[in-house]
């Protein structure tokens, strides 16, 4: 998806957990896609963003369409008329990058980058015992402190998915750390900058049956330079 600025400054990722099955290993072809992505899968989530004096500024809603085996990922949200998408496209090893939505779309493609024998960073978590129902499932507390950001997590043993599709991708804090110290799929991230600013990232609702293309016109733009999949 298009960065945006004051997004940016808001936004952070974890994308991967200990239980990722990904392979970004491959070595790196060239910028080659498909012209017509069909996915079945859907969740959708919300991000609250909060000034420094704790007011809401702005709510964004997000959805992630994905394949049964996970090789087919697209993350979606929608800021003003814009409709930005971020379609990983695994056994390609590319992404694209999209603006619009249906018949209206236009970006570019990149391959992503081989992460074989990379030392992939992880969150240290800490386990407070407390737990909470979200969307009906049970889920434990984690709280979380580093240089970048401090907060806290609720995961659950629950839910059969990879995080790749939720609220820890869309949610973008994998530039600094790629993976977490806990098994099961994050439903809630509460996240606060050192300058005090708080992002509530959230599951809004679990795994959906829902068919959903993209497809990709003959004047796709290619990108020259390699995508990092943590930053996106």
């Amino acid at each position: 998806m298009k960065r945006i600025s004051c997004i940016l400054g808001m936004l952070f990722f974890v994308s991967l957990t200990s239980e990722a099955q990904i392979d970004l290993s491959k070595k790196i072809p060239g910028i080659k896609y498909e012209k017509k992505y069909h996915f079945d899968n859907q969740i959708d989530m919300e991000i609250d963003f909060y000034t420094k004096k704790g007011s809401l500024q702005m709510t964004i809603p997000y959805t992630s369409h994905f394949t049964d085996d996970y090789q087919y990922i697209n993350i979606k949200h929608q800021r003003g008329n814009t409709v930005y998408q971020t379609l990983f496209d695994i056994p390609n090893n590319n992404c694209l990058i999209i603006l619009g939505e249906g018949k209206q779309v236009m970006g570019s493609a990149a391959v992503m980058k081989d992460n074989k024998g990379r030392d992939l960073k992880e969150l240290p978590l800490t386990k407070t015992g407390e737990t909470k129902k979200i969307l009906g499932q049970t889920c434990s507390q984690y709280t979380f402190k580093v240089p970048e950001f401090s907060g806290e997590m609720w995961v659950t043993t629950q839910v059969p998915l990879l995080n790749d599709v939720g609220i820890l991708k869309a949610s973008k804090m994998g530039k600094y750390y790629q993976k977490i110290q806990a098994k099961g799929f994050v439903m809630e991230i509460t996240s606060i900058t050192p300058n005090g600013k708080k992002t509530v990232m959230r599951t809004t609702s679990l795994k959906q049956s829902k068919n959903y293309d993209v497809s990709i016109p003959d004047d796709f733009g290619a990108a020259i330079n390699k995508i990092d999949y943590f930053e996106y």
